[in-house]
C-alpha cells in the first residue's frame, strides 16, 4: 500500500510549517466582524497579541467607535475600530475597502456576529425570524459578497499588457509554485446548534445550519 512519504509531491506548503528563526511568523491583516462579543473579542486580541493588525468592527445600531476602540486600548496602534450593518451590504462593503485603504491589503475575515430569540417558533413573530436569517445566513453570504472578488484579485492578478515584462527570479518562482499565489482566508463560525438542535432556539439552529 502506497505511503504518503513515497510520493514527493503529497507535501504541505511551508507556509504551514511552524514559525521557527528560518521561518518567522508573517504579520498578517484580519477583519473581525462581531468583534465587541464574547468570541469576537477573544478571535482579536488573540491577532493582536500576535503582532498582526485587525479591523475590530462592531454593530452600527448598538455600539460606537469608542466603545468598539476601548476592548483593544492596548493595541491602538494595530487596530482600526469600525462599525456596520451585516444585514446591509453597503456598510459591509464600506468596512472592507476602508480597511484595504488603511492597512494596505486584508489576509484574514473572521465573522463571529450572532444573533438569536429564545422561545418557541410558533412565538416568535415574522420579524424575529427574519432578523436571524438576516443576521446569521445573509450577513455570512453579505461579507463573501463583498471581499471573494478581492481575495480572487490577489490569488489570480491581471496580466501585464504586452508591452510590459515582469523579471522574476527563478527562487521567486520557484517558491510561488511549491505554496501558491497568495489569496485569502474566512474564519466563519456557525455552532454546534446548527448540527444537534436546541429546544427554544429553532430559528436560531435553522441558521446555523444554513451557514454549515
Amino acid at each position: 500500500m502506497a505511503t504518503l512519504t513515497s510520493n514527493p509531491k503529497l507535501q504541505l506548503p511551508a507556509s504551514c510549517d511552524p514559525p521557527n528563526p528560518q521561518n518567522p511568523p508573517e504579520q498578517r491583516v484580519w477583519v473581525v466582524f462581531g468583534a465587541t462579543g464574547h468570541v469576537g473579542r477573544s478571535v482579536a486580541k488573540a491577532a493582536l497579541s500576535h503582532g498582526d493588525l485587525v479591523t475590530a468592527v462592531g454593530r452600527a445600531h448598538e455600539n460606537t467607535i469608542p466603545f468598539v476602540a476601548s476592548f483593544f486600548s492596548s493595541f491602538s496602534d494595530q487596530c482600526l475600530p469600525l462599525l456596520c450593518d451585516v444585514r446591509v451590504r453597503v456598510t459591509v462593503d464600506a468596512v472592507i475597502q476602508q480597511s484595504i485603504a488603511h492597512w494596505g491589503r486584508v489576509d484574514i475575515i473572521a465573522n463571529c456576529t450572532g444573533y438569536g430569540v429564545i422561545g418557541a417558533c410558533e412565538d416568535q413573530d415574522d420579524y424575529d425570524i427574519r432578523n436571524q436569517f438576516e443576521t446569521n445566513f445573509f450577513g455570512t453570504v453579505n461579507i463573501i459578497h463583498a471581499s471573494l472578488s478581492y481575495f480572487r484579485t490577489r490569488r489570480h492578478p491581471q496580466p501585464p499588457a504586452p508591452h510590459q515584462e515582469l523579471l522574476v527570479e527563478e527562487e521567486e518562482e520557484e517558491e510561488e509554485e511549491e505554496d501558491g499565489p497568495i489569496g485569502g482566508r474566512y474564519i466563519i463560525f456557525s455552532g454546534t446548534s446548527g448540527a444537534l438542535g436546541i429546544p427554544g432556539l429553532g430559528p436560531y439552529c435553522a441558521t446555523k445550519h444554513a451557514v454549515e
